[in-house]
């Protein structure tokens, strides 16, 4: 029996490459479809009197045109909003429903104005399902769509987040079984093997996401991780200056246009101020704002006047009046800041500034806590959304991650959100001191 001689040029036999899990894109394709089938065809029947686009464009046509493009924009909209972390029911519920009320209201009102005729039970309904379809997606997915992530070194699945869409799996024992996986998370930080480096570029070619275990955990957790946070990194946290300028032409518009329904909201806190306990309606501080510079920052006084006490607000605070404590539960002493906001102090959304006389001790204490000082500070803000109220060292930390993470990536996408999810947050009254 002959046995072929083996070319000295054959390639060596190499571990079969690693295969990639099914395209999630599948999956925005079938939510799509199917909350289209659901939202705006199922309901046709109800309402149209013969079968649709039978004849010239009439009422049931016209509705089944203006619904579908209705839909398309709270769904394009609602999978936007919904890709930042830490969505709930009640968090997606909460910018769903404000942008599909918007969203169809507009359409009506241009039905209206061009006096078209249209089915109003059919608009408003298909609305309607289109919140209960795209809150119960939402939740659909982040309970049942489990990723699968490959994880190299070993020794970095310990320090992954525990989430339950997410499974961490040994890069080796994934390689070796061939299991289908959504991404390979690589630690970059550790020196890998050239064994390992040529396992990770063969999953590249086969077209399999390798990803940076710093950007993983960035993107699951909401937190850009102060570790191994280097000076080469600085540059990714300037927000667009196109959109810093745009975004305050709009919120100086904003400003304006509620300035006065708020000016008899805030008479009336100002009344109930001063009749609860003596002293100054307003409680100004000194703050530390963009770029460090320092700034006088309003609010309502919710303390007693001329009481002592740490700079910081303790839980169950004695100093706090009854009408304060209505206020900073609801979220109301915070109102007057709409002055700083007017006067170029202030954004509606930002790192919330500190008082000068923590500050110092922050920046000396924390490493790159002056990095929060790159944008205006906010009424609101992506810390106080996920985290609240902090002030001992390592929340203040953790508050630092979450204000690096919104400098990060931010965006008109993510300023909605904060905003959306504030409204929940000051329903609720949780976080409040």
């Amino acid at each position: 029996m002959l046995v072929e001689p083996v070319s000295a040029d054959s390639p060596p036999d190499r571990t079969p490459a690693m295969l990639s899990a099914p395209q999630r894109f599948l999956e925005a394709w079938i939510d799509a479809s199917l909350g289209f089938v659901f939202c705006v065809v199922l309901p046709i029947p109800l309402y149209a009197t013969s079968g649709p686009f039978e004849k010239a464009l009439g009422a049931a046509e016209l509705t089944i045109i203006a619904t579908s493009v209705a839909y398309a924009i709270v769904w394009y909209c609602g999978r936007r909003l919904d890709a930042f972390p830490r969505a709930t029911l009640q968090g997606n519920m909460g910018y769903v429903a404000p942008v599909a009320v918007l969203t169809y209201a507009l359409v009506a009102a241009l039905l209206l104005l061009l006096r078209v005729d249209y089915s109003r039970f059919q608009l408003f309904g298909s609305g309607l399902l289109t919140v209960l379809w795209m809150a119960a997606a939402a939740q659909l997915r982040a309970r049942y769509l489990v990723r699968n992530y490959a994880v190299i070194p070993k020794a970095s699945i310990a320090a992954m987040p525990e989430l339950r869409a997410c499974r961490w799996l040994d890069f080796d024992e994934v390689q070796q079984q061939q299991m289908r996986v959504d991404a390979i998370v690589a630690d970059l930080s550790h020196d890998l093997p050239e064994r390992q480096l040529e396992a990770l570029a063969d999953a590249a070619i086969a077209g399999v996401p390798v990803l940076d275990r710093r950007y993983i955990v960035e993107s699951l957790t909401g937190r850009t991780p102060l570790g191994g946070l280097t000076p080469n990194e600085f540059g990714a946290l300037l927000p667009s200056r196109q959109y810093l300028v745009v975004r305050r032409v709009i919120e100086l518009c904003l400003t304006v246009l509620v300035l006065p329904l708020l000016l008899p909201i805030l008479a009336v806190v100002a009344a109930l101020v001063r009749l609860d306990s003596p002293g100054p309606v307003f409680f100004v501080q000194t703050r530390i704002g963009r770029r460090g510079q320092a700034f006088r920052m309003i609010k309502f006084r919710t303390m007693i006047h001329g009481a002592g006490g740490p700079s910081f607000t303790a839980t169950a605070d004695p100093r706090i009046t009854r009408v304060g404590a209505f206020l900073r539960r609801c979220r109301l002493d915070e109102l007057p800041q709409v002055l700083n906001i007017l006067h170029g102090e202030m954004s509606w959304v930002g790192p919330r500034p500190e008082a000068q006389s923590l500050e110092k001790g922050y920046v000396r204490d924390i490493e790159h806590f002056a990095l929060r000082g790159i944008v205006r500070p906010g009424l609101t803000g992506w810390a106080q959304i996920n985290q609240g109220y902090a002030h001992e060292a390592d929340a203040m930390r953790a508050k630092l991650e979450y204000d690096l993470y919104y400098l990060k990536h931010c965006s008109l996408w993510l300023d909605l959100v904060i905003i959306l999810r504030t409204f929940a947050v000051v329903f609720r009254g949780t976080g409040a001191r």
